[in-house]
C-alpha cells in the first residue's frame, strides 16, 4: 500500500507495473488524498484485527509462527510505504498509523516512511510514539546515518539505485511470476477418503464432512444433526467461491457416505448450470437435480421434501420413536438416509409477490422448523440476503449453521449476528467463517475451503458411478428447465411398453 501526496505518485510509479499482473500486489493504484489515506489504514487496521482474531488468537506470538505451520494457507506480509508524511494526514490517520506502528509487525504489517520535518505533525500525534517501534535512518552532514546506533569508524553507504531499464524488467519478471498469486488453493485430496475409507461414514447420530482448512493444522467439518445444528445458510458474492462450497459438500460428502446414509435435493437457479455434473455422472446419491430451474418446479421439490417429511413421520409414529437413531435402533426396516436439501440462489424464490413465494415460504418454514426430527436438513446459498423478498426472518433464524464468504458489510451482518461484522474482512476466494452459534461472534471459526477443480470431482463422481452400478443404486431424476424432455428415462412408460411387448408377444404364440 502506497502513499505519495506530493509526488502525486510519481516517487513509485515505476511499481505500477505490477498492476498490469495481478492488481492487489499494490493495492489497486498509488493513493494521494487525506480521504484515500483514512480508507486505506482502515482497512490495513482491519486486516490486523483479522490476523490476531483469526489466526494468532493466543497459540501464535507472531504472523510468522503461524505462517511455519500453515503452508498453503500462509498470510501474506504486507508493506505500508509512505512518502512525505504527515502531508494529507488527519488526524484520524495518524491515530490509524500509530496503530499500525505499535501492532504491525506481529501482524506481518511493516511500514516504510519517509518523515518530511518541514511539516508539522497532526494535532495529539506524538513522534516518539512511533520512534520507539521503528529502525530510525537520519540526514547526517553529509551521510545518512543509523540514529539509534553509532560505532566508531563505521559508515553506512546506500547502494545507487537501479537504471529505469533494469528496473522495469525487473517489475515485469516479478509481475509474471506473481499472476495469481493473492488465490490460495488448498488441494481436495487433503480431505477425501482414501480408498478404503469410501462410503464408510454413518449418518445416524450426525452428518459430518470435512470441507477445508481451519487455522495453521486443524480441519474445519460442516456438521449437521445434532442439537439444534440442523440447516445451514451460506453467503458469499460473484467469485466468493460459494459454488465450488456447494461442490465440496456434495462430492466429499458422496464419497464418505453411502445412498443408504445420505440423500441430496439438488435445486440450481443460477442461470448457469452448476448442479449438471451430478446429472451426467448420474450421482446415486441424489434424488432430484434440477438444473436452470423455474420457481415452480422449485416449488414441486419443496413439496417432494414435504412428502418425504410427512411420511418419515408415519413411520416413527408407527414405532414410537423420535428421530433417525430412535429409528434405526427400533429396528425400521427401510434404509434413512439423512436427505438436505440444497438450493443455490434460493432468493429466487421470492423475486415475485404470488403463489409460488407464498408457498414456498410456507414449505420452507415448515421443513427447516420440523425437519430435524426426521432427518431432513436444509442448506440454502445466496449471493445477498438483502432485499424486498426474501425468506422470513423468523425461518432465517432457525438456521443455526451460518457460513459466510467474502460478502459486503450489509450482507455480514444479514448472515451473522448484529454484533458480529467477521464477514467484512475476507478477502479471498474460498476464504470463509463458519459459525454454529446463529451468527454470535463467540462462534466464529475462520476457515479456507479447500479447492476442486472440475476434473478432479469428475474423477471422483465417476469412481462414485462405478461403485453404484456393482451395487445397483439407480441415478437421479434430472430436470433440465430448457431441455426437451427424454422419453427413455419415463420409468412408467418403459414398464408399460414392456408389459405391451410382452402381451404382444404372447398373442403372436397363440397365433401361431
Amino acid at each position: 500500500t502506497i502513499f505519495d501526496p506530493v509526488g502525486l505518485g510519481q516517487n513509485f510509479a515505476a511499481l505500477m507495473h505490477l498492476a498490469d499482473y495481478e492488481e492487489a500486489t499494490i493495492n489497486s493504484r498509488i493513493w494521494t488524498q487525506t480521504t484515500q489515506f483514512e480508507e486505506k489504514l482502515a482497512e490495513l487496521n482491519e486486516h490486523m484485527e483479522k490476523v490476531i482474531q483469526m489466526y494468532l488468537r493466543n497459540e501464535y506470538a507472531t504472523i510468522a509462527e503461524y505462517n511455519a505451520q500453515a503452508g498453503s494457507i500462509a498470510e501474506k506480509y504486507h508493506f505500508l510505504v509512505i512518502a512525505s508524511f504527515p502531508v494529507n494526514f488527519s488526524d484520524t490517520a495518524a491515530k490509524r498509523l500509530r496503530n499500525i506502528a505499535a501492532n504491525g509487525a506481529r501482524c506481518g504489517v511493516y511500514s516504510l516512511i519517509h518523515w518530511d520535518q518541514r511539516n508539522a505533525p497532526p494535532n495529539d500525534f506524538v513522534p516518539d510514539e512511533m520512534r520507539k517501534n521503528s529502525v530510525r535512518l537520519v540526514r547526517g552532514e553529509k551521510n545518512f546515518i543509523l540514529a539509534d546506533w553509532r560505532e566508531p569508524g563505521a559508515r553506512l553507504v546506500f547502494d545507487p539505485p537501479p537504471s529505469s531499464e533494469f528496473a522495469t524488467q525487473f517489475l515485469h519478471d516479478v509481475g509474471e511470476s506473481g499472476r495469481g498469486s493473492t488465490r490460495v488453493e488448498v488441494p481436495f485430496e487433503q480431505i477425501a477418503p482414501d480408498e478404503a475409507e469410501i462410503w464408510t461414514e454413518e449418518t445416524t447420530e450426525e452428518l459430518r464432512v470435512p470441507i477445508g482448512r481451519s487455522g495453521a493444522t486443524k480441519i474445519q467439518y460442516l456438521e449437521i444433526g445434532r442439537g439444534t445444528r440442523q440447516h445451514a445458510l451460506i453467503a458469499g458474492k460473484t467469485g466468493s467461491g460459494k459454488s465450488t462450497l456447494f461442490h465440496i459438500i456434495v462430492t466429499n460428502l458422496a464419497l464418505w457416505c453411502g445412498p443408504e446414509q445420505v440423500e441430496f435435493y439438488l435445486v440450481d437457479f443460477k442461470k448457469g448450470v452448476e448442479f449438471k455434473c451430478y446429472a451426467s455422472r448420474r450421482l446415486p446419491h441424489a434424488r432430484v437435480v434440477a438444473i436452470e430451474s423455474d420457481r415452480a418446479f422449485g416449488l414441486s421439490v419443496l413439496q417432494r421434501v414435504d412428502e418425504e417429511l410427512r411420511r418419515r413421520g408415519d413411520l416413527f409414529r408407527q414405532l414410537g420413536v423420535q428421530d433417525v437413531a430412535g429409528y434405526k435402533r427400533a429396528g425400521g426396516k427401510e434404509p434413512m438416509p439423512r436427505s438436505l436439501l440444497l438450493i443455490d440462489e434460493f432468493q429466487e424464490f421470492f423475486t415475485e409477490e404470488d403463489r409460488v413465494s407464498q408457498g414456498a415460504a410456507v414449505l420452507l418454514d415448515r421443513i427447516v422448523r420440523q425437519g430435524r426430527a426426521f432427518g431432513i436438513h436444509v442448506l440454502l446459498g445466496s449471493q445477498t440476503l438483502g432485499g424486498a423478498y426474501t425468506l422470513a426472518r423468523a425461518t432465517i433464524g432457525q438456521m443455526v449453521i451460518r457460513i459466510a464468504l467474502m460478502c459486503n458489510e450489509a450482507d455480514a451482518f444479514l448472515i451473522m449476528d448484529q454484533d458480529n461484522p467477521a464477514p467484512r474482512l475476507l478477502s479471498r476466494p474460498g476464504e470463509g467463517i463458519y459459525n454454529d452459534a446463529a451468527g454470535a461472534i463467540e462462534g466464529n471459526s475462520p476457515f479456507q475451503a479447500v479447492w476442486l477443480p472440475e476434473e478432479v470431482r469428475d474423477g471422483y463422481l465417476a469412481k462414485i458411478r462405478e461403485r453404484a452400478d456393482d451395487k445397483k443404486f439407480p441415478g437421479p431424476f434430472v430436470f433440465e428447465g430448457n431441455a426437451p424432455a427424454e422419453v427413455r428415462e419415463n420409468l412408467l412408460l418403459n414398464e408399460l411398453l414392456k408389459a405391451g411387448s410382452a402381451g404382444v408377444s404372447s398373442a403372436r404364440s397363440k397365433l401361431a
